[in-house]
């Protein structure tokens, strides 16, 4: 997931610098406002009404941005709610601040757009996937019987999880991405309470048998085989009983024998 890093300590940065308490209501939806926040520190519960409830849509944590709309809209109007999970830094800015901010960090702007495409492209991918859904429910036959095919797990022997690869193409590790919705097909969420693992962090790829990871880039906290550091982008050869690292989730890799 692309982050907004704002390095540094100017003073006009310092004096966009906001805190919020734990549990502090940041903004609630309805309210009006012409600001928006960069994460600097803690994390930030994002919810909207459904059904006469608060549903959770987001969890967001450093390098996170939201309430941009305020910006990028004409209407002032919140249209969800913040509230800081724990004790929250944040950079406060406004629209003069934001233009200051790109004028000088025009690297932020890219990674603002990359951001709001990823959000709109996970919406679209929702949308699509709820038509498809409606027509399995109506269409689809019953199951002729249980269980999937796996030539190749992911084992954590601390906890006995296991995560299957798929048998051919490419299996993506990481963590669930609160600000687009998108999840890994290896989730390591409840393995890494500190998130030291990327929430886009790897890929094993199973082409005619063999297995091969690749470090999705270079800003993650590493990944491992058997001890030794990958380099981004590079792919590295998997066997059976090899140790798998991604920041501090160790997995190991068992085959299954192939055959009917």
């Amino acid at each position: 997931m692309v982050k907004v890093r704002v390095g540094g300590a100017a003073p006009k940065l310092q004096q966009l610098a906001v805190k919020f308490p734990a549990g502090a209501v940041i903004f609630r939806e309805g309210d009006l406002g012409r600001e928006m926040y960069i994460i600097q520190r803690g994390h930030v519960r994002i919810t909207l009404p459904v059904g006469g409830r608060e549903r959770e849509v987001a969890v967001l944590e450093k390098g996170d941005f939201f309430g941009e709309m305020a910006l990028l809209d004409e209407s002032s109007a919140r249209s969800a709610t913040a509230v800081a999970v724990d004790d929250v830094d944040v950079l406060q800015l406004r629209s003069t601040d934001l233009d200051q901010l790109l004028r000088r960090k025009p690297d932020i702007a890219v990674r603002m757009m990359m951001q709001l495409a990823e959000r709109l492209r996970e919406t679209n991918r929702r949308f699509e996937e709820a038509g498809t859904r409606v027509e399995l429910a109506a269409f689809a036959p019953a199951p002729a019987g249980q269980g999937f095919e796996a030539r190749a797990v992911l084992a954590h022997e601390a906890s006995g999880r296991l995560f299957p690869l798929r048998s051919e193409g490419a299996t993506t590790l990481g963590r669930h991405d609160p600000v687009t919705g998108v999840t890994p097909d290896v989730d390591l969420s409840r393995l890494d309470p500190e998130r030291t693992v990327s929430r886009r962090h790897a890929t094993i790829e199973c082409r005619d048998g063999a297995l091969a990871i690749t470090e999705a880039g270079p800003s993650t906290n590493g990944t491992f085989v058997n001890g030794v550091k990958l380099e981004p982008l590079q792919p590295s050869p998997l066997g059976d009983g090899d140790t798998v690292q991604l920041a501090l989730v160790a997995l190991r890799v068992r085959l299954f024998p192939s055959g009917g």
